[in-house]
């Protein structure tokens, strides 16, 4: 399918603005809208799931989801943009979860002029993360994880 929507209802709406990938909205409104122009873009609800990983040879559960990002704005009023970030949890060889989040890209990660593929994780608050997934089969997710600055492979494949 070329294009998916996925919408939610929007209650006790003050404010929407249109961005090119999903809607922005302030008090309690629940808006998010998604869509692909091409087969193999990548959009956001394509991470949300379980995840069966190789992380550096050890077993490893990747679980991910959809979240939301609330921004102050310093004088008492917030705005929350919803399902615009990707939220998660893993747990490698059956140790306890531990948090992941989606982060902003830094100058040290790859240069690409198409990202959409591309999910830069935060691990445990401390190390940077890399998956891309593989956009003709978007059960499939490679990259890197980090340990004191040292790269290591990182494989997965959606359950």
């Amino acid at each position: 399918m070329m294009h998916r929507i996925l919408t939610t209802s929007l209650v006790g709406i003050s404010l929407l603005i249109l961005t090119t990938s999903n809607l922005v909205s302030t008090q309690n409104a629940q808006a998010t809208t998604y869509g692909r122009r091409n087969p193999t873009d990548v959009i956001l609800p394509d991470w949300q799931g379980r995840w069966n990983c190789n992380l550096d040879g050890r077993n490893a559960v990747l679980e991910l989801r959809l979240g939301d990002l609330v921004r102050d704005h310093g004088d008492g009023t917030q705005s929350v943009v919803h399902g615009v970030k990707i939220v998660g949890r893993i747990r490698d060889n059956g140790g306890a979860w531990v948090p992941v989040e989606q982060r902003n890209f830094t100058p040290s990660d790859l240069a690409s002029s198409r990202r959409d593929h591309m999910l830069p994780l935060r691990y445990n608050n401390q190390d940077n993360w890399m998956l891309m997934m593989h956009t003709w089969n978007r059960r499939y997710a490679s990259g890197y994880t980090t340990w004191n600055g040292i790269p290591f492979g990182f494989q997965c494949q959606k359950s």
